[in-house]
This record gives C-alpha cells, structure tokens and sequence, in this order.
C-alpha cells in the first residue's frame, strides 16, 4: 500500500527512538524502524506495534557509524514500500572525552553517527521528496548541549551543534518544496544511553540543579517529535525545539549564588 504515510525513525530500538515509533504508530501510518544493535528488542516493538495499532512496520538495519552504508540501506527500504513521507533522524553516541585527550578515530566514530550519516539521510531523503512532490517533515533529535557546552563534551557539543545547524540549512533549502526541517534539543533524558535502566521511573529521579527537579521521560521527548512530524506544525520550521526541563536557565545560577553572599553592604539600604 504506497499511499501509506511512510516515516522512518533511525535508532527505534529502545530510549527515545523507540518512544517516537509507539508515538507516530496511528492509523494510515507505516513506520520504517531502523536500528544498528538490538535485532531481537526491533522485532518485539515491530510485533507490539501491529498488534496494538495495526500499523505496518518494518524493521530496517541501518548501522549510522557507516553513513554512506546507512543512507543505501534506508533507501532500499524506502524503494520496497514506495514513499518516503518522514525521517526522525534519532539515533546517536555519548561521549566525554576529556578536551586535551581527543582521539581522531573516536571523533571519527561521534561525528559520523551524530552528524554525518543524519545529514546525508536527510539530504538524501529531502531528494526523494522533492522528486515525488512529497512535502514531508524531517526531525533531527539534538541536544541542550547543541548550545550549552558541558566538560567532556567537545566531540559531543560540536556533533550536536553541526546538526542544528544542518537543521537550519536544510529549513532553508527545502522549504520552497513544502518540505518542513526541525530539530528537538533535549535535556538529560532517562534513558539506558545515559545509565537509566528503568526508563519509566523517571519521575522518580531527583535533579535539584534542573528547575523541573528530574530528568526528561523519553515519550516526554517524542511527543515533540510527533507534533513536529505532524500536520500541527505545519508552519514551523527551521526551529530548535528545547526540551530540558529548564536546564539551560540555570547557567548563571551557582556563579549568582556566590556573587550574592559576597556582595558588599549598601551604605544606605533602601528604605
């Protein structure tokens, strides 16, 4: 059935990536699930997928740290089912390297997941849009920290940064194709890519230096993925969707804390 809306989520087998698949899996919807590790855990939320919803979905392994190889592999998927109407680019790699440490190789692997092979699904995929007047929305999962630096986060922050700029470039270019190109940038997320084994306890985990007091939940993250992939925002793009919880409002915080207590008396205080 090519008249399906086809959308493809990269890194659908868990964390985010799989919250945004059970978020898009509606009626009239067939989802491309792609994946690099975990065959048995795409297979098992392919299988809940149809079941709850009925929504056809295919499993489709495409390794990012291997863009050129990624790109033909969600190509070929797309040929087979005949359309293209949306990509999550979600999938991507942790690292803190310390700054005066860096390893090219290791650099090599962050911005190829994180930046590279994103890029060129999107580029790619925009093509296939824009050659059978598809006017699709592409969603590229960033992070706070695509403005925010953290230590240890060179390779990470600049990974990041790149693609939130490829979103803007992309906004720009596709635009007059009717083709939308947005970004969501989240905050800490509970997932097991950032040590969080019980995903759905994230309620339960306590941040005081996040303004909210916890970390995001990873359907907190893809419903904002759906709603940009999604007719509802249909006038936005090239935007930068920031969903942390308030973490980027606290940058001054612990320097005003500081500055305060070592504030000297006024004289005259007001009255």
């Amino acid at each position: 059935m090519a008249d399906l809306h086809t959308v493809l989520i990269t890194g659908a087998s868990s964390g985010i990536g799989r919250a945004a698949a059970r978020a898009l899996a509606r009626p009239g919807h067939r989802l491309l699930l792609g994946y690099a590790t975990g065959e048995d855990r795409i297979h098992r939320l392919a299988g809940e997928l149809r079941h709850a919803t009925g929504v056809e979905c295919v499993p489709v392994r495409a390794d990012l740290g291997d863009p050129r190889a990624a790109v033909d592999s969600c190509l070929a998927a797309v040929d087979r089912v005949g359309r293209i109407d949306g990509l999550v680019n979600n999938a991507g790699v942790n690292d803190r390297s310390a700054a005066d440490a860096l390893d090219l190789k290791r650099a090599d692997e962050v911005f190829a997941v994180n930046t590279l092979a994103p890029m060129a699904l999107a580029s790619a995929v925009g093509h296939r849009m824009i050659r059978d007047g598809v006017r699709g929305s592409i969603v590229n999962v960033t992070s706070v920290h695509e403005t925010v630096p953290i230590t240890g986060g060179a390779l990470y922050c600049a990974s990041k940064a790149a693609l939130g700029m490829v979103t803007k470039v992309l906004a720009l270019e596709f635009g007059r194709y009717g083709i939308r190109v947005n970004s969501v940038a989240p905050g800490e997320t509970a997932t097991a890519m950032n040590g969080v084994q019980d995903e759905d306890a994230y309620r339960e985990i306590r941040r005081p230096d996040i303004p909210l007091g916890r970390p995001a939940g990873a359907e907190e993250i893809a419903s904002l993925i759906a709603f940009l992939a999604g007719p509802d925002s249909g006038y936005l793009t090239g935007a930068s969707v920031l969903a942390d919880g308030g973490l980027a409002l606290t940058a001054a915080e612990a320097n005003a804390r500081h500055a305060f207590t070592t504030v000297p008396p006024r004289e005259n205080p007001p009255a």
